[in-house]
């Protein structure tokens, strides 16, 4: 076996002895070994994203940013694993990892023990700030509390298919006297529904209702916001990948990942 030395040594003789069109030949072949063997990169790894701002932006042809999106791109570049956008609804998303038909991850989940049943998670992306209620002009009083909300009979709580409220609120919902008013709709269609008066209030982490009143979505004639001190801190997003996404790939990914 030749050394490292002597192996460039033996390069560099090809080389002085072949001329310029005998070292654009050898480049040639040198890139034809890389791309086959050594250099193979492997296909880019698949990244599921539903459009839910601040913390998940699709612009046009998959252009994405948001609070969740940032460190998750700046994760992969560093890492160096290439990767590519693909727009998909939620419900959607987590059939096909239940399936585990792929090498795929969806980004900006929280995570769940039923979750951890069908899928990998990443360490945190970001964190939410508190929930908070969000209630049309006409809410009949000022609640100080979430008690004050839920143990009122005459209340409609706006709730959607597939979300995630976290045990705090999840445990709130489970005795609760107000009614519970369930829909599939994305969070701008579950605003108007407020604004409506088709239901009374729903809950939303503070930096989404926050984006939606200043995106116009929600109108500060039509609605406001109520925050609770007893709220805890909101929850972390990750990315939760199928089961077929190597381990070295998210160790990789978890490695560079930098959240501020």
């Amino acid at each position: 076996m030749l050394d490292r030395r002597q192996q460039a040594a033996r390069f560099f003789g090809l080389v002085q002895g072949v001329g310029m069109k005998g070292i654009s030949l050898l480049a040639l072949v040198l890139l034809g070994a890389c791309a086959t063997v050594a250099c193979a990169a492997g296909p880019a790894l698949e990244l599921h994203i539903v459009h839910r701002p601040p913390y998940l932006v699709v612009g046009p042809n998959v252009q994405v940013s948001g609070l969740s999106v940032e460190p998750v791109t700046a994760a992969f570049e560093k890492a160096h694993i290439a990767v590519v956008w693909r727009e998909m609804p939620a419900l959607r998303q987590l059939a096909l990892l239940r399936k585990n038909s792929g090498k795929f991850c969806s980004v900006g989940w929280y995570k769940t023990p039923e979750r951890e049943k069908f899928a990998k998670y990443s360490n945190p992306v970001s964190q939410d700030g508190p929930w908070v209620a969000v209630v049309s002009s006409r809410f009949p009083h000022a609640a100080a509390t979430v008690d004050d909300i839920l143990s009122d009979a005459n209340m409609t709580v706006l709730v959607k298919e597939g979300f995630v409220y976290g045990s705090y609120l999840d445990n709130k919902f489970s005795t609760m006297k107000a009614a519970r008013m369930t829909t599939a709709g994305e969070m701008p269609q579950l605003f108007n529904m407020i604004a409506a008066g088709r239901a009374d209030v729903i809950f939303a982490p503070k930096e989404e209702a926050e984006y939606y009143l200043a995106h116009g979505v929600m109108h500060a004639g039509q609605m406001r916001i109520i925050t609770f001190k007893e709220m805890p801190q909101g929850y972390y997003r990750h990315l939760m990948c199928s089961l077929q996404v190597d381990d070295s790939d998210i160790a990789r990914f978890n490695a560079a990942l930098i959240v501020k």
